[in-house]
Formats: structure tokens, C-alpha cells, sequence
């Protein structure tokens, strides 16, 4: 009977940190504070019993940090075999209906059409929306990026952490365009060079 209740707690432990992602990456960077987040998730589940809460985190922790280590190692073997690239010079359009314009990539969204078109393509005057001084870091993968979970978090955590913002992020099939502000661009460029070295 206790056997079945601990393995009771460990499983509400798990759901419980699956709706608190935040908890589950620190966790994972194993920055935490076991016996405090236990009597926490204690009080939350209608007072479990804390050392059982805390036996069933130290477990699960140690299975989210392998986890993390494979899919990190998995994400970083494609990033490192695939192919980056930047190009400057990069405006955006936000248009309501298609158009007509040589553009490096565009998407459709529910509410219009966004482009990224080179400075020199663009008609000054023709277009409400358009905003300049973008750079496009274009990843060029395998097709195994399909199928490997955790690329944008990744590149979008790698860049976070550093304090470099993705303006817009599109991936479809083996591309992935970044887009940030051209200041930026070698630093993210830097940036992501370096996690992929180590």
C-alpha cells in the first residue's frame, strides 16, 4: 500500500511540474532548492507528505537533466552540421493581401502577409507598414530538423540569455530564418557559434 502510494506521488509530481515548465527548467540546470519546492508542491497537491514529494523530485530531476543532456546533444549535432548564413540590409512589410515583391522570405499569418524584402527592393511611399534595419540568420539544416525537438528553443534561449532579441522566427522544412536587428546580427551570429563550439 505504500509502495503504491509513493508511486501515486510521483506521478502527481510529474504533472505538476509538465504545467510548470519554469520549475522544470531549473530542475533541469539543477538550480533549486529540493526541500523548499517540495513543501511547496506539497501544500499545492492537499498536503502530500514532504519527504515523499521530495524523494519523487530528486528522481524525476535526474531524469529531466539526462533528458535535457540527450536532447541538447541531439539539437546541437544538427545545428553544428548545418549551414548559417546573414544577410543585412533586410526591411519588413506587414500586408494585409499578397504582393507581388522579390522578397528573401515571407509568411502568412492571420492577419496579413509578412515580408522580408532587401532595403533596395522597396518602394519607399507604397507600403504602410514597413520598418528597417533587420538582419536574417538563415540555417540551412538536414531534414532531420523536422523531426528533432527543441531547435528553436534552443536558438531562441541561446540568444535570450544574451540579451538579443528574434523579432520574428520562421521555420519551414530544412530553413530557418531569424530575424533580428542588424546591430545585433554579428553578436547573435557570435552568440550562437559559441554554443554550438562547446
Amino acid at each position: 500500500m505504500l509502495y503504491m502510494r509513493q508511486m501515486a506521488i510521483a506521478q502527481e509530481v510529474v504533472t505538476y511540474l509538465k504545467r510548470k515548465p519554469y520549475i522544470q527548467e531549473a530542475l533541469e540546470q539543477d538550480i533549486i532548492n529540493y526541500s523548499a519546492l517540495a513543501r511547496k508542491i506539497a501544500e499545492d497537491l492537499g498536503d502530500a507528505p514532504v519527504e515523499a514529494v521530495k524523494s519523487a523530485l530528486i528522481r524525476v530531476s535526474k531524469k529531466f537533466r539526462a533528458e535535457k543532456r540527450e536532447r541538447d546533444q541531439v539539437v546541437r549535432t544538427l545545428l553544428q552540421q548545418a549551414h548559417f548564413s546573414i544577410e543585412n540590409k533586410i526591411a519588413t512589410i506587414h500586408h494585409s493581401t499578397f504582393i507581388d515583391i522579390e522578397s528573401v522570405a515571407y509568411s502568412k499569418t492571420p492577419s496579413g502577409y509578412m515580408y522580408f524584402v532587401r532595403e533596395t527592393k522597396v518602394c519607399k511611399g507604397k507600403f504602410a507598414k514597413v520598418e528597417y534595419g533587420f538582419a536574417i540568420i538563415r540555417i540551412r539544416s538536414s531534414k532531420a530538423i523536422e523531426e528533432t525537438p527543441g531547435v528553436a528553443s534552443f536558438l531562441l534561449s541561446s540568444l535570450a540569455s544574451e540579451g538579443i532579441n528574434v523579432a520574428h522566427l520562421m521555420d519551414c522544412r530544412e530553413d530557418t530564418f531569424l530575424v533580428v536587428h542588424e546591430h545585433d546580427a554579428p553578436i547573435a551570429y557570435k552568440i550562437l557559434a559559441e554554443r554550438l563550439a562547446n
